[in-house]
This record gives structure tokens, sequence and C-alpha cells, in this order.
């Protein structure tokens, strides 16, 4: 006698995982002079790296990408004042801040391809002093 048994098999592929943008953190408010971290944090699931862009206003100030060299670059923009020894990925050290510092900041990442997927957020941040 043949006996036939059927088998389900579930197969959970992690490839469903994407580019995730966990967190931005861009303080509120800051008194005028005081040192400021921006910070974001992502989640690439499967993916690769392409760029991290941050933006004040909408004009870029800061671009990573890893596969430069440097792969921290950092562009002038009024208000704008960057430690590059301590700025690293989504990681912002602004040792000081003055009136011009105050806007509304975007963090960008972006992946590889071939999916080239983007994810953004923006928090505003005012100046006091």
């Amino acid at each position: 006698m043949n006996v036939f048994t059927s088998m389900n098999v579930v197969h959970v592929s992690t490839d469903i995982l994407c580019l995730k943008l966990r967190e931005i953190v861009v303080p509120a408010v800051v008194i005028r002079g005081e040192s400021v971290w921006l910070n974001c944090t992502y989640d690439l699931g499967n993916e690769t790296l392409y760029s991290i862009k941050w933006h004040k206003n909408n004009v870029e100030f800061y671009r990573y990408l890893p596969e430069d060299r440097p792969p921290g670059q950092k562009y002038e923009l009024d208000g704008i004042h960057l430690d590059l020894t301590k700025t690293d990925r989504g990681n912002i050290y602004m040792p000081y801040t003055d009136v011009e510092s105050e806007g509304i900041y975007r963090c960008e990442v972006s992946t590889e391809a071939p999916n080239f997927q983007t994810v953004k957020a923006e928090r505003e941040m005012r100046i006091y002093g």
C-alpha cells in the first residue's frame, strides 16, 4: 500500500526587509552658542547604503557616501558649523550655533541599486538667546 503524505512548507523570506528611518533627533530649542547633536537612525534591512544627506531649509549641507574618500563632505551654509572629526554617517555634531542655525532640518537616507529606496524625515530647530 502506498501512502502519500502531504506537507506544507512555509518559507519566510528576509528579503522583504527594506529601508526604514527609525528616528530623527533634532533639538527643538537651542540657546545660541550651544553645541548640538543631530541624529538620523535608520535600518537598512537587506539593502546597501548609498548615501545619507542632511539639509537645512531644503539646502544640502552634509553628505555621507561610503564609497567616497573621504566619505563625509560638508557644504558651506549659513548657520551650519560642523565638526567633521566628530560627525559620522547620520550623526552630526555642531560645536556651536548662531541665529542662522535656526531652521528645518531633514535627514535623507538612500540605498544602492537595484532598489534605490529613499526615506526622509524633518524636524524644526529654533535658536534663542
